[in-house]
């Protein structure tokens, strides 16, 4: 009996040594460690230094050289090895490391925006349906033109160019007819009104890189065209951040390019341009167009042929088209937003869930983080660390506190990390970055308030940090005897930030020019969104970049129009609108409310966001929706007082303004309400289309704005074969005694299966001068 419990106790205790090292052996996995550009060009000694370094991490050569699969010492510097998930956080701490990646058996996933809305298209190679990538649909990109060669515009996979497509492929300055195929069906370019405005012909011998083609030579129309239908480009990225699987929203779809921005100076576009555009736009068949530009305030009005854009826009959407367009990077103050007429589809900037964070290790072992996109060459070491007004020219002043051109003392900035504090608005990171290199800096730590979006500095590195790393940085130096300090290279994070958050720099409503359509409509990624971009003639370039702005999350909702519209056919461009906004989110990826990033972070309300951050997948199914007519426009504009003739020039109909005209300012069907001058009562107007299950019961869910009571009648929409639209009223009482501003509030109809969702703007006016 003894020698039986001996014997089971062996075969229990030789079980459990196999399986602890199975689980040893689990726990031990491939990992890769990516650390940017070579140190070292010696490809031995860059081995050696990686060698080094897992020496430290796991406390033996002999265990480094077990562990060690693969050192990447040619083309960029990194390793692979086998290593516990403790070790791999352990070693992503280390300065000189930009990311730790697990070896797994990886699904191919975009550059980030696109995953991070929930449109997932894990690979190029599967079988697309489709409808679900804007197969058939053709996306007009008005902007500074098109790189053709771009991996983003093949058109391998790319069906037929539709047989109601009349555009041509128009050559010029490199560029000719082979620069377009199935994917760029079409490209025409426009100068005569930008010639007119400079006086001079636009050539690449006059100062400017331009060509006199549809080619882009300022890439910002190669990055939104790219964004919103670029098809699969695999390891994308940005010297080395943002890396994975690059496409645009609607990767079947054709793109029609119309070059009407020049570099004189950068991104000028003239109004004769502009509508000749739009105007060619629509006469060779384009079914969405994405336009990345605007007017500053003050604004214009509609029927003001000097906003060429409302012009243009109105006779497209008059023939189907659905037109996108940024509303401003004036954020975030309020009354910012332009492109505010009710036609269009105007579009804020959030942010998405991927940062590049940077470390600056001091000299006393205290790592502080700021954020960059500066993936160069670094000086690894630690090096001394200045602050910008010690090493003044002139003490007198209070040039050198944000670094301004020429403020700095050669002799004390040379070799040396200079921390800036920015001050004013003429100055910023790129200028200050000049103004540190020029005089002998190595390296640049700005201070700034928060503003989103990343910008390379190229000349030397430079990290962006808030004022509160910036004052912690600052204590550091006037204590320290020697400050010291280290610049590591950008990691790219993802996940791990509360988003999406309404940029800094998204301009805000209400509109100016029309307060009773609330602006902007809805919101979409606009901060450090990597897409294509002209190579510019180097070696190193990746063919990709990373920008900020309306400009950005533009063509992300054009890109998902396409979508619609490849979906629904015979959708007109309000109910491709209606569609975005009423299933948009108001909830960040945490569950609680998206913020703003202005100078209180408040949550995000309607001038911020419109309906809130774009949901792809529900718009497409969004059960009901808020259509509108070129008529319904045309009374609108009445409404505005204008009269019969002015409207008609820009219409070019033969319609009058009806009498009911005072109306229908708030009465016309869009997907919000807006009153801006609640004095007492007054009472909306809405109708809903049904375009979900024929027999189909939708309730009311009413949240009311503070200070006013609201109430909607019918509270029950009953919808079958024969009743497929139905008229709602909804009134409102104000309840407050005294002048205030905006209050918010929703209706929300649902069915059980959709929320159909409209946001609410009211302002009480209690004094009148």
């Amino acid at each position: 009996m003894i020698q039986l419990l001996v014997t089971s106790a062996l075969l229990l205790l030789q079980n459990f040594l196999i399986l602890s090292q199975i689980f040893a052996e689990e726990a031990s996995t491939v990992h890769i460690v990516y650390m940017g550009d070579k140190i070292y060009h010696n490809p031995e000694t860059t081995k050696k230094y990686h060698h080094k370094m897992l020496t430290s991490l796991l406390g033996s050569k002999e265990d480094a050289k077990t562990s060690l699969l693969y050192s990447y010492k040619h083309g960029f510097s990194g390793f692979a090895a086998r290593m516990t998930k403790s070790q791999a956080e352990d070693i992503a701490k280390f300065p000189e490391v930009v990311s730790v990646i697990p070896n797994g058996i990886h699904k191919l996933h975009t550059t980030r925006s696109w995953d991070f809305i929930g449109v997932h298209h894990s690979s190029a190679e599967i079988v697309f349906d489709e409808s679900n990538s804007g197969g058939g649909t053709i996306i007009g990109v008005i902007d500074t033109g098109i790189w053709p060669e771009s991996a983003s515009f093949n058109d391998e996979a790319m069906g037929n160019i539709p047989s109601r497509w009349k555009g041509v492929c128009q050559v010029g300055e490199n560029f000719n007819s082979t620069s377009c195929n199935k994917k760029i069906i079409g490209a025409r370019w426009f100068l005569k009104g930008i010639n007119d405005h400079t006086k001079k012909l636009i050539l690449g011998n006059n100062g400017t890189s331009e060509y006199l083609s549809a080619r882009d030579a300022i890439g910002h129309g190669t990055h939104t065209a790219s964004t919103a239908a670029g098809y699969f480009v695999e390891n994308a990225n940005y010297k080395g951040l943002a890396s994975g699987l690059a496409r645009g929203g609607a990767p079947l779809a054709h793109l029609a390019i119309y070059k009407v921005c020049w570099d004189v100076p950068v991104g000028h576009c003239s109004d004769a341009d502009i509508l000749k555009a739009f105007d060619m736009a629509i006469h060779d068949g384009v079914d969405v167009l994405t336009v990345s530009l605007g007017i500053d305030i003050p604004v214009f009005s509609y029927v003001d042929h000097r906003d060429t854009i409302a012009i243009g826009s109105f006779h497209a959407t008059s023939k189907g088209i659905t037109v996108v367009c940024s509303g401003g990077n004036s954020g975030p103050i309020s009354q910012t937003v332009t492109n505010t007429a009710p036609w269009l589809i105007t579009v804020a900037a959030t942010t998405i869930d991927r940062t590049f964070p940077t470390a600056i290790t001091l000299g006393n072992n205290l790592t502080l983080w700021g954020e960059s996109v500066d993936n160069g060459k670094h000086n690894l070491g630690f090096v001394g660390l200045t602050y910008s007004e010690r090493i003044a020219r002139d003490q007198s002043d209070d040039l050198a506190k944000d670094c301004q051109s020429g403020s700095l003392n050669k002799t004390k900035a040379a070799g040396k990390i200079v921390l800036c504090f920015s001050i004013s608005d003429q100055q910023d990171i790129v200028s200050a970055a000049l103004t540190v290199k020029k005089a002998g800096g190595i390296g640049l730590i700005y201070a700034q308030r928060h503003e989103d979006g990343l910008r390379e500095c190229s000349i030397l590195p430079c990290i962006k940090v808030d004022y509160e790393v910036g004052t912690q940085l600052l204590t550091y130096i006037r204590r320290a005897r020697f400050p010291a300090a280290r610049l590591s290279l950008p990691k790219t994070v993802i996940g791990k930030w509360i988003s999406p958050r309404v940029a800094s720099f998204s301009s805000r409503g209400p509109s100016t020019m029309s307060p009773t359509v609330l602006k902007p409509d809805i919101a979409a990624p606009g901060v450090d969104i990597l897409a294509a971009f002209p190579p510019k003639k180097t070696k190193t370039s990746s063919g990709f970049t990373i920008l900020s702005g309306t400009s950005m999350s533009c063509p992300h909702v054009a890109g998902i129009a396409a979508l619609i519209k490849s979906k629904h056919p015979t959708w007109s461009p309000a109910a491709i609108r209606s569609a975005l906004v009423t299933t948009a989110s108001q909830i960040g990826i945490d569950g609680s409310l998206i913020s703003e990033e202005g100078s209180t972070s408040k949550a995000a309300d309607p001038f911020d966001i419109g309906g809130g951050h774009v949901d792809p997948n529900k718009a497409i199914n969004s059960g009901l929706i808020y259509n509108i007519t070129t008529e319904d426009y045309i009374q609108f504009l009445c409404s505005m007082g204008h009269n019969t003739a002015s409207i008609r020039k820009v219409t070019k109909t033969t319609t009058s303004c009806s009498k009911q005209k005072s109306k229908t300012l708030i009465n016309l069907n869009l997907p919000s309400i807006s009153i801006p001058n609640l004095k007492r009562d007054t009472t909306v107007t809405r109708a809903v289309t049904n375009v979900g299950n024929i027999n189909v019961v939708y309730e009311a869910i009413v949240r009311t704005p503070y200070g006013t009571k609201m109430k909607v009648e019918p509270q029950i929409l009953r919808f079958n074969s024969d009743t497929k639209v139905l008229t709602f009223n909804v009134s409102f009482i104000s309840t407050q005694k005294l002048h205030g501003g905006y209050r918010f509030g929703s209706i929300t109809w649902t069915d059980g299966e959709h929320l159909v969702r409209i946001p609410i703007a009211v302002r009480t006016i209690q004094f009148e001068s």
